[in-house]
């Protein structure tokens, strides 16, 4: 039911930030990437990275101006880039021990879903949580986990955020041009997709 609210408040985010693109001119933020190209692809990374560490921070917003700006395939690219970093932070944070994982994030939600992660968790375990959790949360639970490799938490995190980022800067390039029937239809058909893996995954598993 949390994730189902999560996806929910997310998804008000995005159109209300849809809606408020069409009233208010961003022409200045787009002149101001046309002059600083690299620098506002970095910017956005970083911020892609912080909204993984910094919980309970969201990247989701940023879709929809860094796809009008970038361009779909650029905005995934930079997106899995931070995704993929900032989840790799996340990680090392968690190694380093639960006090100092502490200062960074509550860990109510984590002691949660590191209780239904097997301990054995493997390569397509892990691609399977990236593809119907929270990038976040996921990094930090993982992270506690002793008996996962981080190499193998690497690349299974790389193949799993790889197609969602494209997917996601899809829907928000469309939001962003104002498209908000083809958003939705994206958003929907990757909502389906997700509950259908996560009940697989569960089935399979009990």
């Amino acid at each position: 039911m949390k994730s189902n609210l999560i996806i929910v408040l997310v998804l008000l985010v995005l159109a209300g930030l849809g809606l408020w693109q069409a009233e208010y001119d961003m022409s200045w933020i787009e002149f101001w990437i046309q002059q600083h190209p690299v620098l506002g692809a970095a910017i956005y990374v970083v911020l892609v990275i912080a909204s993984v560490v910094l919980l309970p921070l969201s990247s989701m917003p940023l879709l929809p101006i860094a796809a009008r700006n970038f361009g779909v395939l650029l905005t995934a690219g930079l997106s899995a880039i931070g995704w993929w970093v900032g989840c790799l932070i996340a990680f090392q944070i968690a190694r380093s021990g639960r006090r100092y994982l502490e200062r960074f994030t509550s860990l109510e939600a984590i002691d949660k879903l590191e209780a239904k992660i097997p301990a054995d968790v493997g390569f397509g375990g892990i691609v399977v949580l990236r593809m119907i959790l929270p990038v976040d949360v996921v990094s930090f639970a993982l992270g506690l986990l002793k008996r996962l490799r981080f190499q193998t938490y690497a690349v299974a995190s790389l193949v799993g955020i790889l197609p969602f980022s494209i997917v996601w800067s899809y829907a928000g390039g469309e939001l962003g041009e104002g498209r908000l029937l083809s958003f939705a239809l994206v958003v929907i058909a990757l909502t389906v997709v997700v509950l259908a893996v996560r009940y697989l995954w569960k089935k399979n598993r009990g």
